[in-house]
């Protein structure tokens, strides 16, 4: 079975060599093209082994930006959601592709914590459901040989056979032993140092285990220079990942101690993010205005939460508040914006005040009013 297939331009043999030998010391099964059977045809042989592949790594370069086969893979990997893109040239994908992210690996040598080569590492975990293998441990004292203690003549001496096994299970403690001893190795530990640093800690203390009713009341936005953070089921880098948080998406989480946080996304989708990664945004903090769409003033005519636009929102902003009104609460920070709404029903509660001008059929949000929708949105769809 094979987990990575590799696309690339002849013209670049030699250096995609040193990244297929890297991902296969990573752990994963890799297929490219310097074993292509003489007597299959190329387009079938691709088109088999990028559909049974689970990640598909595309190298652009000068050459491979140029070739239509390696285009052709491309689109096929981008279709089946399989695709990696990384770049070992001062080039950007062509289009389309120069629309999805892509892992810079120009200045990469086979550093383990390089920032491109992570990437990578963190898109097939995901799409090959497993972390890269660790680096491979110290091979413990080698056993007796098999055929030392097989030769015929032993096989015909029963008394041989408890001492055989005495050995056995001794050299088995032995390698128990030795194996306690060892430091702990983490999946994505052994390739991000920040995570490293609290690989100790991934393990979840009892602190870390979520109530039986939590309050997600704080509004907050990555902070990680890859762009991404995933969520994890469980703390620690060793867990699977739930779900990814791009970067200036806002979500939900609440003050907790230790390494890892619980958060919430607009979807609903629920896990733990590494503490560093998370920047709060802080009740007070004034909304930044979108260009072109300056929000109006809050008005208290009308208003149900006249400052959810420059605060973010807490439970007791909303206690006592029905569905019908949480709706109207959150439909208001758009109603600020100048949104035309479909609905004719927000149409007319809207139209009676003085402050709502309808002008644009989209909006943007600041980080602050996108929390509170989301805040809002989770109260509405919780209440009774």
């Amino acid at each position: 079975m094979v987990d990575v297939f590799i696309s690339y331009s002849r013209d670049d043999k030699a250096r995609v060599a040193d990244l297929a030998a890297a991902v296969t010391a990573a752990g994963y099964a890799v297929w490219w093209d310097a074993e292509l059977p003489p007597h299959r045809s190329y387009g079938d042989v691709i088109t088999e082994k990028i559909g049974s592949a689970k990640a598909a790594i595309v190298v652009w370069s000068h050459a491979s930006a140029q070739s239509e086969w390696v285009r052709a893979e491309a689109d096929v990997a981008r279709n089946q959601k399989k695709l990696v893109q990384t770049a070992i040239d001062d080039v950007m994908p062509p289009l389309p592709f120069n629309q999805i992210q892509f892992a810079d690996l120009g200045d990469w040598r086979g550093e383990a914590d390089h920032r491109g080569w992570r990437k990578v590492l963190m898109s097939l975990e995901e799409l090959c459901g497993r972390a890269a293998d660790p680096a491979p441990l110290a091979s413990p004292p080698p056993a007796p040989s098999v055929r030392d203690t097989a030769r015929p003549e032993a096989a015909r001496k029963p008394s041989m056979l408890p001492w055989a096994l005495l050995g056995v299970a001794v050299l088995a403690l032995a390698l128990l032993a030795w194996k306690l001893l060892q430091p702990p190795v983490g999946g994505d530990a052994a390739a991000d140092p920040a995570a490293a640093a609290v690989a100790a800690g991934d393990a979840a203390p009892a602190a870390t285990v979520p109530a039986a009713h939590e309050a997600f009341t704080l509004a907050a936005v990555i902070d990680d220079p890859d762009g991404f953070t995933n969520i994890r089921s469980e703390p620690g880098t060793a867990a699977a990942i739930v779900g990814k948080v791009l970067k200036d998406e806002t979500f939900l989480t609440y003050d907790q101690p230790g390494s890892w946080w619980r958060v919430r996304k607009a979807d609903g989708t629920t896990g733990f993010m590494f503490r560093k990664y998370i920047r709060l945004v802080e009740r007070g903090e004034a909304a930044s205005t979108a260009p072109g769409t300056p929000p109006h003033a809050a008005p208290a005519e009308g208003a149900i939460i006249a400052d959810s636009t420059t605060r973010a929102l807490g439970p007791a902003d909303i206690d006592g508040l029905t569905a019908e009104q949480l709706r109207l609460a959150r439909n208001e920070i758009f109603a600020r914006r100048g949104l035309r709404f479909r609905d004719p029903t927000l149409q007319s509660h809207f139209g009676q005040f003085a402050w709502y001008r309808p002008a644009r059929d989209t909006v943007d949000l600041s980080p602050v009013e996108k929390a509170n929708v989301d805040f809002l949105k989770a109260a509405e769809a919780a209440a009774p």
